[in-house]
Formats: structure tokens, sequence, C-alpha cells
């Protein structure tokens, strides 16, 4: 989400120019920021992006979390009047160690969001971002087999490997239910164990070399030659990765800002990176950029959407 000046309204222009990957308002896109009509405000403006530059299919997840049942309910149906075909939920953050003292809440409120929704839901389980709420495999399994509205998840979280390896066992009969990663430096092993692909951050940074590093994991019998080339694409993403993601919002926002001039600061009450920590961000990039002009070309095609 790029917002612009003292008052912090967003910039639909910036935003439409910078538009990579058809997920909006979610962590990174600072959704706990934004009101439930500037939500819907960024759905239709994705919608339109997309539609003038022949998308018309591509589908748009929309985070639609809230801070309870009733509120996560209205904002699906918000993202769904807007154009948004899947809407992604993480748990609700205030309360969180009620919640965990009991995991029969947790459940049941994704139970009941799936029900009460017009579009399919996202499981989003990222518990640096919901005050260390960490979906168990056992409650994953007791969502998805209460929830046929559930049409997938997207897991950063530690044991995810574990969580995927179980799920994925669960879920073998039903090839259109998704099983995201949420980072980029095992994406290999979460191909090869079943994965479905990653909704990263670093997309932002770097759309193209994501594409290239994606289409690699999926070659069934790779030469050698691809081989190298995977592992040298990962790497490179990985070091940007580690250095950028643990910083969040703040961290991705100063390197768009950076690289394009726009977006540098969040919404307060977090603040822009100091020139030391926006240094030690920048002095990373100079490897990824060099990668990604090199890609950029091969990627600027309508199937390159469908294979990311």
């Amino acid at each position: 989400t790029i917002t612009e000046n003292e008052d912090e309204e967003l910039n639909l222009e910036e935003y439409e120019k910078h538009l990579i990957l058809p997920v909006c308002a979610g962590s990174l896109g600072e959704a706990v920021h934004l009101s439930r009509d500037e939500r819907a405000t960024l759905i239709r403006c994705t919608r339109q992006a997309l539609d003038k530059q022949s998308f018309e299919s591509v589908p748009i997840v929309a985070g639609v979390g809230g801070s309870s049942t009733r509120e996560t309910v209205q904002l699906a149906q918000d993202a769904a009047s807007a154009g948004a075909a899947i809407g992604m939920v993480i748990p609700p953050a205030y309360y969180a160690a009620a919640l965990q003292q009991d995991s029969s809440q947790i459940e049941q409120y994704y139970i009941d969001i799936c029900r009460l929704s017009p579009i399919p839901l996202l499981l989003y389980n990222f518990p640096a971002n919901s005050a260390g709420q960490d979906l168990s495999a056992k409650s994953i399994i007791r969502i998805i087999e209460n929830s046929p509205n559930l049409c997938g998840l997207k897991l950063t979280c530690p044991g995810r490997m574990d969580k995927l390896e179980q799920v994925t066992a669960l879920v073998k009969t039903n090839p259109e239910f998704l099983i995201l990663d949420g980072v980029m430096h095992d994406l290999p092993a979460w191909k090869e164990f079943g994965g479905h692909g990653t909704v990263s951050g670093i997309s932002n940074i770097a759309p193209s070399s994501t594409v290239r590093l994606w289409n690699l994991c999926c070659v069934e019998n790779p030469s050698l030659e691809q081989q190298k080339e995977l592992r040298e694409v990962l790497n490179v993403l990985s070091k940007v990765d580690t250095v950028v993601m643990p910083l969040g919002v703040r961290g991705l926002k100063y390197v768009l800002g950076y690289l394009h001039g726009y977006g540098r600061g969040p919404r307060r009450p977090l603040l822009a990176l100091d020139e030391m920590s926006g240094k030690a961000v920048t002095d990373v990039l100079d490897e990824l950029l060099r990668q990604e002009n090199r890609y950029e070309e091969e990627v600027m095609t309508s199937e390159s959407w469908t294979t990311a």
C-alpha cells in the first residue's frame, strides 16, 4: 500500500504503477492500517489495473482478516463486491492470549468465517503478525475438514515443512487446494514436498527473479545447467530475503522508495528506517538488481503470470 505526504492518503496512481502480484491488503500491504473503505478501494484499483493490461482472468487475493468473526465476514463481503475472488485471513491478534487458552476458539473462528464468506478463503498462519499465534497441524486439519469453503493455506511459521507434509497427505485428493509458502529460501523444498508456490514480499522487489525461480522449481528433470541456475537464483534472493524481510513492511517500503521513489514510509505509528538501517538494506541489492535485469524481458508475458 502506497501513501503520500503527512496526511497518509492512498496514492492510487503509484499503487497501480507498482502492481506486481494480484494480492492486496495483506501484511506488507498494511491491512491493519487501512479503513474498510480503503480496502475496497484498493481491490477495485487492482481489478481495474489488471483488466487494463488484459489480465481479466487473473484472480485477486485480498486480505480480509478482522478483529472479530463479524468484522471478518463484513470485510469478505466487501472484498467480493469490489472484485476479489479469494480472501486471505490471518488470526485476529488483539485477544491472542485468550484465544490461545483453548485452540477450539480459533478453529471455530475459521470454520464460521468460511461458512459465512461469499468467497473462498485462505488461512494465513503468520505468528509474527498475529501476536504469536501459531496454529498447530492438528488445528489446521480440523479447520480443513469442517470448512468446504477453505481453498488453501499460507504458512509463514516455524515448522511449516512438517505442517505442509501433514496437510498434503490430507488434501491430496483435492488438487485445487493451495498450500503456499510465505518465504523464499525454502521454495525448492516446498515444491518438492507438495507445496504450490509462495506469496513473498521479495516479489515486490524482484518479480522476474521470483518467477524464474518458481519455473526452475517446476522442471521435472532439470539439467545440470538448470540445477546450477536454480541454486544461483535462490542464493541471490535468499540474501535479500534474510536482510529485508525481518524488517517487515518498514524494510520493504524503504527498498521501494530507494528503487522507485515512492512508498518509503509506512503509516504511523511505524516509522521509516533510519539512514544506517536503510544502508544495510540497500547494500545487499546490487547483485539482485543485476539478476532482475537479466530476467525482466523473459517474464513480461501473460504465460509468466500463470506459472508464478
